[in-house]
């Protein structure tokens, strides 16, 4: 009897020791697993969508430079020999056209539309106080989305080289700063996102 008992004590001990293993090496394989499946790596990918429209717009401009300059928001000026000059002044139903056919782009926020008619009606102003009729319109002698008259067509002829930097204020906005080398210009576009991004303003900061 005594040796039954021996027996099954230490069976039952072995039994005890094996279940403890068990439970011992079950937990190790979970906790080696656990880290796996909860770790997760996120990485958040810059966004250039700002930056692919300001270079949608490059190539928008590029194509159609001519046809913004070919509304005749500026009247006035040298004549033919025959006529006197007149002074200028601004046709603000050539304005409306101008402004709307930039709209049509749907590159441009409401905001830079806004400030690109004021620049015609301070304009305004300025030849009714200051008559002229000769040389370039004060304010208007210079391209207004490349601000200078230096050679930027140049630089436009191969705008997929050309590197930008995308620099984020928040979900909603951001600057694109690039340089033209022909011209010399450096610039800041500043962006703003409601349905898709649209230029917000244009810096030169060279």
């Amino acid at each position: 009897m005594l040796r039954k008992t021996l027996l099954l004590s230490t069976v039952l001990m072995l039994f005890t020791h094996c279940k403890k293993e068990d439970a011992i090496k079950k937990s190790v394989v979970q906790d080696s697993i656990k880290p796996q499946n909860t770790a997760v790596s996120i990485q958040k990918v810059q966004d250039n969508s700002p930056a692919e429209t300001v270079k949608t717009f490059l190539k928008w401009y590029k194509e159609n430079e001519n046809k913004i300059y070919s509304f005749n928001s500026i009247k006035g000026g040298p004549q033919t020999e025959n006529d006197a000059p007149s002074n200028y002044s601004i046709d603000f139903n050539e304005v409306d056209k101008e402004i709307k056919f930039l709209e049509s782009s749907d590159l441009f926020s409401q905001q830079f539309l806004s400030v690109y008619k004021k620049r015609y009606v301070d304009g305004n102003e300025y030849f009714k106080q200051n008559p002229a009729n000769d040389g370039p319109p004060f304010g208007f002698d210079y391209d207004y989305f490349f601000m200078t008259q230096d050679d930027y067509q140049s630089d436009l002829e191969n705008i997929d080289s050309i590197p930008f930097t995308v620099k984020p204020i928040n979900e909603q906005s951001c600057n694109i700063e690039f340089h033209l080398k022909n011209c010399g210009m450096t610039y800041r576009y500043t962006l703003v996102k409601k349905d898709k991004w649209k230029i917000e303003s244009i810096k030169n900061i060279s």
